[in-house]
Protein backbone atom coordinates (compact mmCIF):
# COMPACT_ATOMS: atom_id res chain seq x y z
CA UNK A 1 0.00 0.00 0.00
CA UNK A 2 2.88 2.60 -1.24
CA UNK A 3 1.99 5.83 -3.38
CA UNK A 4 5.69 6.56 -4.05
CA UNK A 5 8.68 5.89 -5.25
CA UNK A 6 10.67 7.32 -2.43
CA UNK A 7 13.39 5.16 -1.57
CA UNK A 8 12.90 6.67 2.16
CA UNK A 9 9.64 4.95 2.55
CA UNK A 10 9.17 1.41 3.66
CA UNK A 11 7.67 -0.36 0.87
CA UNK A 12 10.33 1.43 -1.61
CA UNK A 13 13.55 0.46 0.41
CA UNK A 14 15.98 -2.59 -0.73
CA UNK A 15 16.26 -4.49 2.48
CA UNK A 16 12.17 -5.18 1.15
CA UNK A 17 13.22 -6.08 -2.51
CA UNK A 18 12.43 -9.85 -2.70
CA UNK A 19 9.37 -9.75 -0.40
CA UNK A 20 5.36 -9.33 -1.17
CA UNK A 21 5.21 -6.92 1.46
CA UNK A 22 1.87 -6.66 1.06
CA UNK A 23 1.23 -10.09 1.81
CA UNK A 24 3.43 -10.64 4.59
CA UNK A 25 2.07 -7.70 6.63
CA UNK A 26 -1.11 -9.50 6.51
CA UNK A 27 0.53 -12.04 8.15
CA UNK A 28 2.16 -9.66 10.74
CA UNK A 29 0.12 -7.43 11.64
CA UNK A 30 -3.52 -7.01 13.13
CA UNK A 31 -6.64 -5.87 11.59
CA UNK A 32 -5.55 -6.01 8.16
CA UNK A 33 -6.79 -9.12 6.79
CA UNK A 34 -10.25 -8.17 8.56
CA UNK A 35 -10.40 -4.99 6.95
CA UNK A 36 -9.74 -6.86 3.61
CA UNK A 37 -12.98 -8.54 4.09
CA UNK A 38 -14.59 -5.88 4.89
CA UNK A 39 -13.66 -3.54 1.70
CA UNK A 40 -14.98 -7.06 -0.18
CA UNK A 41 -18.11 -7.44 1.84
CA UNK A 42 -19.06 -3.19 1.16
CA UNK A 43 -17.82 -3.33 -2.44
CA UNK A 44 -20.44 -6.45 -2.93
CA UNK A 45 -23.30 -4.81 -1.37
CA UNK A 46 -22.75 -1.98 -3.32
CA UNK A 47 -22.95 -3.84 -6.50
CA UNK A 48 -26.28 -5.49 -5.18
CA UNK A 49 -28.02 -2.42 -4.64
CA UNK A 50 -26.88 -0.78 -7.77
CA UNK A 51 -27.51 -3.40 -9.63
CA UNK A 52 -24.96 -2.77 -12.30
CA UNK A 53 -21.36 -3.85 -13.21
CA UNK A 54 -19.28 -1.93 -11.29
CA UNK A 55 -16.04 -0.07 -12.42
CA UNK A 56 -13.59 -0.39 -8.99
CA UNK A 57 -10.26 1.35 -8.60
CA UNK A 58 -7.94 0.26 -5.92
CA UNK A 59 -6.10 3.16 -5.09
CA UNK A 60 -1.89 2.72 -3.66
CA UNK A 61 -2.80 -0.82 -4.36
CA UNK A 62 0.00 -2.25 -3.29
CA UNK A 63 1.09 -5.69 -4.54
CA UNK A 64 -2.64 -6.30 -5.33
CA UNK A 65 -4.09 -8.32 -2.59
CA UNK A 66 -7.46 -6.85 -2.18
CA UNK A 67 -7.46 -5.73 -5.59
CA UNK A 68 -7.27 -9.92 -6.19
CA UNK A 69 -9.72 -10.41 -3.56
CA UNK A 70 -12.36 -7.93 -5.28
CA UNK A 71 -12.06 -9.40 -8.46
CA UNK A 72 -12.46 -13.30 -7.74
CA UNK A 73 -15.29 -12.50 -5.84
CA UNK A 74 -17.09 -9.97 -7.66
CA UNK A 75 -17.11 -11.71 -11.56
CA UNK A 76 -18.42 -9.81 -14.07
CA UNK A 77 -16.99 -6.29 -12.58
CA UNK A 78 -13.99 -4.64 -13.63
CA UNK A 79 -11.67 -3.69 -11.26
CA UNK A 80 -8.10 -1.93 -11.08
CA UNK A 81 -4.79 -1.98 -8.63
CA UNK A 82 -3.16 1.22 -8.91
CA UNK A 83 0.14 1.41 -8.19
CA UNK A 84 3.33 3.05 -9.07
CA UNK A 85 6.34 1.29 -7.37
CA UNK A 86 8.12 -1.05 -9.94
CA UNK A 87 8.26 -4.08 -7.59
CA UNK A 88 4.48 -3.77 -6.33
CA UNK A 89 3.37 -2.87 -10.28
CA UNK A 90 5.03 -6.64 -10.92
CA UNK A 91 3.48 -8.11 -8.07
CA UNK A 92 0.07 -6.79 -8.52
CA UNK A 93 0.33 -7.94 -12.28
CA UNK A 94 1.28 -11.50 -11.03
CA UNK A 95 -1.57 -11.69 -8.90
CA UNK A 96 -4.39 -10.52 -11.22
CA UNK A 97 -3.21 -11.76 -14.74
CA UNK A 98 -5.40 -15.03 -14.34
CA UNK A 99 -8.53 -13.06 -12.29
CA UNK A 100 -11.26 -12.10 -15.02
CA UNK A 101 -11.91 -8.48 -14.67
CA UNK A 102 -8.44 -7.67 -13.04
CA UNK A 103 -6.21 -5.36 -14.83
CA UNK A 104 -3.72 -2.90 -13.50
CA UNK A 105 -3.06 0.86 -13.98
CA UNK A 106 0.75 1.90 -13.39
CA UNK A 107 0.66 5.06 -13.32
CA UNK A 108 0.16 7.93 -10.73
CA UNK A 109 -4.05 8.10 -9.98
CA UNK A 110 -4.38 12.00 -11.35
CA UNK A 111 -3.84 10.60 -14.41
CA UNK A 112 -7.16 8.18 -14.65
CA UNK A 113 -9.77 9.36 -16.24
CA UNK A 114 -12.54 7.07 -16.86
CA UNK A 115 -15.31 7.40 -14.74
CA UNK A 116 -15.51 4.62 -11.52
CA UNK A 117 -18.14 3.71 -9.56
CA UNK A 118 -16.14 3.15 -6.57
CA UNK A 119 -12.91 4.14 -5.30
CA UNK A 120 -11.07 2.32 -2.36
CA UNK A 121 -8.10 3.76 -0.42
CA UNK A 122 -6.87 0.91 1.79
CA UNK A 123 -4.34 1.89 3.58
CA UNK A 124 -3.14 4.50 1.47
CA UNK A 125 -5.29 7.75 2.40
CA UNK A 126 -2.26 8.85 4.70
CA UNK A 127 0.70 8.70 2.25
CA UNK A 128 -1.13 10.34 -0.30
CA UNK A 129 -1.41 14.31 -1.03
CA UNK A 130 -4.91 15.87 -0.10
CA UNK A 131 -5.61 16.95 -3.44
CA UNK A 132 -6.42 13.51 -4.37
CA UNK A 133 -9.83 13.74 -2.92
CA UNK A 134 -10.19 16.85 -5.71
CA UNK A 135 -9.85 13.73 -8.34
CA UNK A 136 -11.69 11.33 -6.63
CA UNK A 137 -14.48 13.75 -7.12
CA UNK A 138 -14.32 14.47 -10.42
CA UNK A 139 -14.09 10.71 -11.33
CA UNK A 140 -16.85 9.21 -9.04
CA UNK A 141 -20.37 8.68 -10.95
CA UNK A 142 -23.60 10.22 -9.52
CA UNK A 143 -24.15 7.25 -7.12
CA UNK A 144 -20.64 6.23 -6.94
CA UNK A 145 -18.67 6.17 -3.27
CA UNK A 146 -15.52 6.60 -1.90
CA UNK A 147 -14.19 4.04 0.47
CA UNK A 148 -11.51 4.83 2.96
CA UNK A 149 -9.84 2.16 5.17
CA UNK A 150 -6.63 2.88 7.01
CA UNK A 151 -4.27 2.64 10.06
CA UNK A 152 -5.21 5.87 11.76
CA UNK A 153 -3.91 7.25 14.68
CA UNK A 154 -6.24 6.24 18.07
CA UNK A 155 -8.05 8.70 18.72
CA UNK A 156 -6.49 11.41 20.70
CA UNK A 157 -8.62 14.62 20.55
CA UNK A 158 -9.84 15.13 23.56
CA UNK A 159 -13.98 16.76 24.02
CA UNK A 160 -12.40 20.62 23.97
CA UNK A 161 -10.09 19.00 20.66
CA UNK A 162 -12.90 17.35 19.24
CA UNK A 163 -15.02 21.08 19.59
CA UNK A 164 -12.15 22.70 17.72
CA UNK A 165 -12.07 20.13 15.02
CA UNK A 166 -15.43 19.77 14.64
CA UNK A 167 -15.95 23.51 13.86
CA UNK A 168 -13.00 23.54 12.07
CA UNK A 169 -13.05 25.92 8.94
CA UNK A 170 -10.19 23.82 7.37
CA UNK A 171 -7.97 21.02 7.81
CA UNK A 172 -4.30 22.02 7.07
CA UNK A 173 -1.22 20.04 8.27
CA UNK A 174 2.00 22.80 8.46
CA UNK A 175 4.86 20.61 8.23
CA UNK A 176 2.79 18.16 10.44
CA UNK A 177 0.88 20.37 12.62
CA UNK A 178 -3.25 20.75 12.34
CA UNK A 179 -4.25 24.40 11.78
CA UNK A 180 -8.06 24.70 12.20
CA UNK A 181 -8.76 28.83 10.59
CA UNK A 182 -7.92 29.73 7.56
CA UNK A 183 -6.40 32.82 9.38
CA UNK A 184 -4.21 30.62 10.93
CA UNK A 185 -2.94 29.35 7.74
CA UNK A 186 -2.19 32.75 6.71
CA UNK A 187 0.27 33.30 9.89
CA UNK A 188 1.87 30.47 9.22
CA UNK A 189 2.57 31.02 5.59
CA UNK A 190 3.70 34.50 6.63
CA UNK A 191 5.30 34.31 9.60
CA UNK A 192 5.98 30.88 10.39
CA UNK A 193 3.98 30.62 13.47
CA UNK A 194 1.45 27.99 14.90
CA UNK A 195 -0.93 28.35 17.80
CA UNK A 196 0.35 26.42 20.74
CA UNK A 197 -3.19 24.35 20.79
CA UNK A 198 -1.76 23.05 17.26
CA UNK A 199 1.78 21.76 18.93
CA UNK A 200 0.21 20.77 21.92
CA UNK A 201 -1.87 17.79 19.69
CA UNK A 202 0.88 16.96 17.93
CA UNK A 203 2.13 16.03 21.48
CA UNK A 204 -0.89 13.61 22.32
CA UNK A 205 -0.51 12.75 18.88
CA UNK A 206 3.09 11.31 19.20
CA UNK A 207 2.00 10.12 22.55
CA UNK A 208 -0.26 7.53 20.61
CA UNK A 209 1.52 6.50 18.38
CA UNK A 210 3.91 5.48 20.34
CA UNK A 211 1.56 4.03 22.56
CA UNK A 212 -0.06 1.88 19.02
CA UNK A 213 3.25 1.20 17.43
CA UNK A 214 4.12 -0.92 20.35
CA UNK A 215 1.30 -3.13 20.31
CA UNK A 216 2.18 -3.33 16.81
CA UNK A 217 5.39 -4.63 17.09
CA UNK A 218 5.03 -6.70 19.86
CA UNK A 219 1.88 -8.38 17.73
CA UNK A 220 5.03 -9.25 15.02
CA UNK A 221 7.05 -10.34 17.51
CA UNK A 222 4.68 -12.65 19.09
CA UNK A 223 4.00 -14.31 15.75
CA UNK A 224 7.58 -14.81 14.94
CA UNK A 225 7.12 -12.24 11.45
CA UNK A 226 10.30 -10.13 12.00
CA UNK A 227 10.23 -8.66 8.27
CA UNK A 228 6.61 -6.74 9.79
CA UNK A 229 8.99 -5.82 13.29
CA UNK A 230 11.42 -4.31 10.80
CA UNK A 231 9.31 -2.44 9.07
CA UNK A 232 7.36 -1.25 11.44
CA UNK A 233 10.25 0.26 13.16
CA UNK A 234 10.88 2.25 10.43
CA UNK A 235 7.50 3.34 9.97
CA UNK A 236 7.62 4.40 13.73
CA UNK A 237 10.18 6.54 13.26
CA UNK A 238 8.73 7.59 10.25
CA UNK A 239 5.66 8.80 11.47
CA UNK A 240 6.39 10.46 14.93
CA UNK A 241 8.71 12.88 12.81
CA UNK A 242 6.46 15.56 12.63
CA UNK A 243 7.32 17.17 9.09
CA UNK A 244 7.65 13.83 7.96
CA UNK A 245 4.66 13.84 5.34
CA UNK A 246 4.89 10.68 3.35
CA UNK A 247 3.71 9.06 6.51
CA UNK A 248 1.53 10.97 8.90
CA UNK A 249 -1.36 9.05 10.36
CA UNK A 250 -3.85 11.46 12.24
CA UNK A 251 -7.00 11.05 14.54
CA UNK A 252 -10.69 9.29 13.10
CA UNK A 253 -11.97 12.51 13.90
CA UNK A 254 -9.62 14.95 12.37
CA UNK A 255 -9.73 12.70 8.91
CA UNK A 256 -13.60 12.54 9.35
CA UNK A 257 -13.90 16.38 9.31
CA UNK A 258 -11.30 16.63 6.80
CA UNK A 259 -13.24 14.71 4.20
CA UNK A 260 -16.17 17.04 5.02
CA UNK A 261 -14.57 20.15 4.21
CA UNK A 262 -13.54 18.56 0.92
CA UNK A 263 -17.11 17.58 -0.28
CA UNK A 264 -18.10 14.25 1.15
CA UNK A 265 -20.69 13.13 3.33
CA UNK A 266 -20.25 9.92 5.39
CA UNK A 267 -22.31 7.32 4.54
CA UNK A 268 -20.96 4.01 7.38
CA UNK A 269 -18.80 4.02 9.82
CA UNK A 270 -17.34 0.58 10.33
CA UNK A 271 -14.90 -0.37 13.20
CA UNK A 272 -12.18 -3.35 13.03
CA UNK A 273 -11.04 -4.92 15.77
CA UNK A 274 -12.47 -4.70 19.06
CA UNK A 275 -9.98 -3.10 21.17
CA UNK A 276 -10.15 -0.18 23.65
CA UNK A 277 -10.42 3.34 22.12
CA UNK A 278 -6.51 3.82 22.91
CA UNK A 279 -5.27 0.97 20.52
CA UNK A 280 -8.46 1.25 17.92
CA UNK A 281 -6.40 2.28 14.78
CA UNK A 282 -8.37 0.77 12.12
CA UNK A 283 -11.79 1.99 10.28
CA UNK A 284 -13.87 1.74 7.33
CA UNK A 285 -15.71 5.02 5.76
CA UNK A 286 -17.96 4.64 3.22
CA UNK A 287 -18.23 8.07 1.45
CA UNK A 288 -20.14 10.04 -1.10
CA UNK A 289 -19.79 13.43 -2.90
CA UNK A 290 -21.71 16.29 -2.12
CA UNK A 291 -22.83 17.52 -5.64
CA UNK A 292 -21.44 20.56 -6.62
CA UNK A 293 -23.13 24.08 -5.89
Amino acid sequence: MTTTEDTTTVYGRPEFADIDIGDTMRHGHPDITDGDHMIVDLVARRARTLGRPLTVMDVGSGSGVVSAMLAHHLPGHRVIANEIEPRLIAQARSRLEDIPGGEVFDRPFQEWREPLDVIISWGSHHHLPNTYLDHVRSLLVDDGVLIIGDEFCPEYCDDTDAARVTTAEVIHLADGLVLTTQREVDAYRTQGVVPQWSRDLEAKRRRALWHWYKFVIDYAMAKDNWTVVLAELQITRDDLTTSFDEEHKLSPLIVRRDLELNGFRPLSTNVIGARPADLQSFYLYEFAPRPRS
